[in-house]
């Protein structure tokens, strides 16, 4: 066979490799894997008040004085339908001591002090940590149709005078969920919960 014959047989060959790597790209992406779809129940959750029973996403209070204890006893709900779950909630506070466009530097300063300052004397109830991102977790998983009471008693700070303790002020309180089985395998050896991020 002359150098003429090699190069073509050679350039014959090297178009079918090629015609047969795109027919193998095209039959592989041509392809699809059947994949089943699964309906996941939500979580549903709600805030009620242990004593009434009744709805409860504000908390407010008024006419207080200084050093005064304010038992309160919301609570979070894990819907009867809903899936096992970890749950957070994440307290607001609104009224006199709510965010105002008004508000200087000086006076915003003075705002988020109290804020804290009432933060770190509400008793929540056992199982509840401060996560790194300022909501509270509840460190256990919750079954279904259970009610988890959140906290039960704040106190106003001593030193507060009665011109902002006379005022009213609100908590806002909401809860968040996430499927227990999805949290799990991120949660292995992580002691406590202290954030789902």
């Amino acid at each position: 066979m002359n150098r003429t014959g090699i190069l073509a047989v050679g350039f014959l060959g090297g178009i079918l490799l090629v015609f047969g790597i795109g027919c193998s790209v095209y039959i592989f992406a041509a392809q699809r894997e059947s994949v089943s779809v699964v309906s996941l129940e939500p979580v549903q959750l709600d805030i009620c008040l242990l004593s009434s029973g009744e709805k409860c996403e504000e908390d407010q209070l008024t006419g207080l004085i200084p050093g005064e204890k304010v038992e309160r006893e919301p609570a979070v709900i894990l819907e009867g339908d809903s899936p096992e779950a970890y749950i957070r909630v994440s307290v607001v506070f609104g009224g006199a001591l709510g965010a105002s466009a008004e508000e200087n530097e000086e006076e915003c300063r003075e705002r988020l002090e109290r804020t804290q300052e009432l933060r770190e004397r509400i008793r929540f109830c056992e199982g509840w940590l401060e996560g790194e991102d300022g909501c509270y977790y509840y460190q256990k998983k919750v079954t279904p149709g259970s009610i988890v009471p959140v906290y039960e008693q704040i106190t106003i700070p001593e030193d507060w005078d009665n011109d902002i303790a006379g005022k009213a002020f609100t908590l806002e309180l909401s809860a968040e969920a996430v499927r227990s089985e999805d949290l799990e395998p991120w949660l292995a050896g992580a002691g406590e919960i202290r954030n789902w991020e």
